[in-house]
C-alpha cells in the first residue's frame, strides 16, 4: 500500500502474516481437516480408542470425541474454534462431537474442491443454508414421533448411544440405568417435560467391575457420621436437614464476662449445655432419627443425639443438601427450635457404608425422588472416567427424547435417507448452487461411511447397497449395523437416534462450515518485542 506520495507505509506491524482469498481458506480447511481425521478413526461401535498424555504426564484412553478434542494442545485458530464446537455440542446434547467434526471437516473438504472451480464462497454458503433448511424439514417430516415413557425404545436409543463406548459388556445394564434415571427426575412444566441433568449426581469409586455400578434412588455423600457412638444404619429414616451449626455460635466481636467466684463458672457452663439440650430435644421431639447439618455440630449435641440413636453428619455441602431436599422431600431449615414433622423427609435407608477406602453415607429409597445418584464402579480409574463420560452423553440423548420425543434411524440410516432427497432438492434449485447443494448431500455419507470402514468393511459395496434399499416412505430404515457387520432396519433392529441430536448435529456442523468459508482474509500479528 502506498500513500498520496507514491512511497509504501506499513498498515500492519512489520513481520505480520497475511494470507488472502483461497491460501486464507487451505490454511483454515487443513487444520480442521487434521482434527477431523484425528477422532475420525473413533466413530461408532467398533471405532478405536485414542491414548493421550499431557504435559504432566497424566494418561487419557478414550474414544469420546469431545474428551480427546479437550485434552489436545492445538495452536491453530480454526482448530480452537473446533475445540470450542466440541464443548458446545457436549453440553448441550450430550453425544454427537465426533459425527459433527467429521461431519465440518468433510463440508470444508468439498468447499474447497469447488472453490478451486472457481464457485464463489458466497454461492457455496448460501448452498449450504438451503441445504440446511432443507434438511431441518426434511427431519420433522421423516421422524416418528413416540410416546415419552416408552422403555423399551428409550432404552434402544440408549444402547444405540452407548455402543460407541468402552463398556464392556454392560452396555445394556448402563441403558436402563440412563433410561430408569431420567423418567424419575422428569418434571412437568406447563404441558412440556423438563429434565434438569443438574439433578442426577454421578459418584465414581475404582475397585469393582462396571456391572457392580448402581442406580440409587436417593442420595450419596461423601461423608461420614460424626460420632462413633451414633448409629451407622436407620431404617425409616425421618431426615431433618439443617443450615447451619448445632452448637454455640461465637459472637464477632471481643467481649468479657466477669466471674467473681467458682460457682458461676459452672453455671456460665451449664447455661450453655442448656441451649445446645433445647436444640437436641427440639429434634427429637419432632420425631427426627437422622441430622444432615451444614456446618458443626458440637461435642455436647452429639451426646445428646447419640442418646436418642440418632444419626448425624456433618459439614454437608450446600449442593449435596438441595440434592437431599429434592429427593428426601425435606424442607431445609434454619431455626432448629421451630421444627416441625412437616420439615422432615423420609427414605427407607439411610447407612454408612464403606465404598473403595471411603466411608460415604447412602440415603436409599426415597418415596418420590427427584434426585437420584449414579454410583459408578469399574477396575481403574481410566475405566471409571470413560464410564462416566459414557453415562453423561447417554443422559444428554434421553434428556432430548424426552423433551422432543421424535426419532430417526440411526446406523447411517437417515444421512442416506437425507442424502436422496437433499439431491432432488438441488436440481429444483439449479444454476451452481445447486452444485454446492449436492456436495453437502454427498457430504453426509461420511458418517456411514466412517462407520463401514471403521468395522473393518469395504464402503463402497456397502454405500451403494444402502443407497439402494433406503427408502423412508416404505419403511424401509436401512443403516450398516456393526455389530453384525450386515444392512438391517434399523427401527426393527432398535438402533435409533434422537431427532433433536441428529438437527443439533448438522447445524452446528454447517454453521461453522459457513463461518470459515465467508473468512478470505487470515491477518497473524507478530508478537511485540
Amino acid at each position: 500500500m502506498s500513500n498520496l506520495s507514491g512511497k509504501p507505509f506499513l498498515v500492519l506491524r512489520q513481520g505480520t502474516e497475511q494470507l488472502k482469498g483461497r491460501r486464507a481458506l487451505s490454511i483454515n480447511i487443513e487444520a480442521i481437516k487434521t482434527i477431523a481425521e484425528s477422532i475420525r478413526t473413533t466413530l461408532g461401535p467398533k471405532g478405536l480408542n485414542k491414548m493421550i498424555v499431557d504435559s504432566m504426564n497424566e494418561v487419557t484412553v478414550t474414544g469420546d470425541g469431545a474428551k480427546i478434542l479437550e485434552e489436545l494442545s492445538v495452536e491453530n485458530p480454526a482448530a480452537k474454534m473446533v475445540v470450542e464446537l466440541s464443548k458446545t455440542i457436549h453440553k448441550k446434547i450430550g453425544d454427537g462431537a465426533s459425527s459433527t467434526v467429521i461431519f465440518l471437516g468433510e463440508l470444508m473438504k468439498r468447499a474447497y474442491e469447488m472453490i478451486s472451480v472457481d464457485i464463489s464462497p458466497t454461492l457455496i454458503y448460501e448452498g449450504y443454508i438451503h441445504a440446511l433448511k432443507e434438511i431441518k424439514r426434511l427431519l420433522k417430516l421423516l421422524s416418528i414421533k413416540i410416546e415419552k415413557n416408552d422403555k423399551e425404545i428409550l432404552n434402544n436409543i440408549a444402547k444405540t448411544t452407548l455402543n460407541t463406548k468402552n463398556l464392556f459388556g454392560a452396555t445394556s445394564y448402563y441403558a436402563s440405568i440412563v433410561v430408569d434415571c431420567i423418567l424419575n427426575i422428569t418434571e412437568m412444566r406447563g404441558n412440556n417435560p423438563y429434565v434438569d441433568l443438574d439433578n442426577i449426581q454421578l459418584i465414581k469409586k475404582e475397585g469393582e467391575g462396571l456391572s457392580n455400578s448402581q442406580l440409587i434412588t436417593g442420595i450419596i455423600v461423601d461423608k461420614e457420621v460424626v460420632s462413633s457412638i451414633m448409629p451407622k444404619y436407620i431404617k425409616n429414616a425421618k431426615i431433618a436437614l439443617i443450615d447451619g451449626a448445632l452448637e454455640i455460635i461465637k459472637t464477632d466481636f471481643s467481649s468479657e464476662i466477669q466471674i467473681s467466684n467458682p460457682d458461676e463458672i459452672s453455671g456460665f457452663l451449664k447455661q450453655e449445655e442448656n441451649l445446645i439440650k433445647e436444640l437436641a430435644d427440639a429434634l427429637i421431639s419432632a420425631g427426627v432419627n437422622v441430622v444432615f447439618c451444614q456446618k458443626g455440630i458440637d461435642e455436647t449435641a452429639q451426646h445428646y443425639l447419640a442418646k436418642s440413636n440418632i444419626m448425624a453428619i456433618r459439614r454437608v455441602k450446600h449442593s449435596d443438601m438441595v440434592k437431599l431436599s429434592r429427593a428426601t422431600g425435606a424442607k431445609i431449615i434454619t431455626r432448629v427450635k421451630t421444627i416441625h414433622s412437616n420439615d422432615l423427609g423420609y427414605a427407607k435407608f439411610v447407612s454408612e457404608r464403606k465404598i473403595g477406602k471411603d466411608n460415604m453415607i447412602f440415603v436409599e429409597e426415597c418415596k418420590d425422588p427427584k434426585s437420584l445418584t449414579i454410583l459408578i464402579r469399574g477396575g481403574t480409574e481410566l475405566i471409571v472416567d470413560d464410564a462416566e463420560r459414557a453415562l453423561k452423553n447417554g443422559l444428554g440423548v434421553i434428556k432430548s427424547v424426552i423433551e422432543n420425543p421424535e426419532i430417526v434411524g440411526g446406523a447411517g440410516s437417515i444421512e442416506i435417507e437425507l442424502r436422496k432427497h437433499l439431491n432432488l432438492y438441488a436440481r429444483k434449485i439449479g444454476g451452481k448452487e445447486q452444485i454446492a447443494i449436492e456436495n453437502y448431500a454427498d457430504a453426509l455419507e461420511i458418517i456411514p461411511k466412517t462407520i463401514i470402514e471403521n468395522s473393518g468393511k469395504d464402503s463402497l459395496d456397502y454405500m451403494t447397497n444402502l443407497r439402494a434399499q433406503s427408502d423412508y416412505s416404505k419403511k424401509n430404515y436401512f443403516g450398516f449395523d456393526s455389530s453384525s457387520g450386515e444392512i438391517v432396519n434399523t427401527h426393527k433392529f432398535g438402533i435409533i437416534e434422537s431427532t433433536s441430536v441428529i438437527t443439533e448435529i448438522f447445524s452446528l456442523a454447517t454453521e461453522m462450515a459457513i463461518s470459515f468459508i465467508r473468512i478470505d482474509d487470515y491477518i497473524r500479528s507478530s508478537n511485540k518485542k
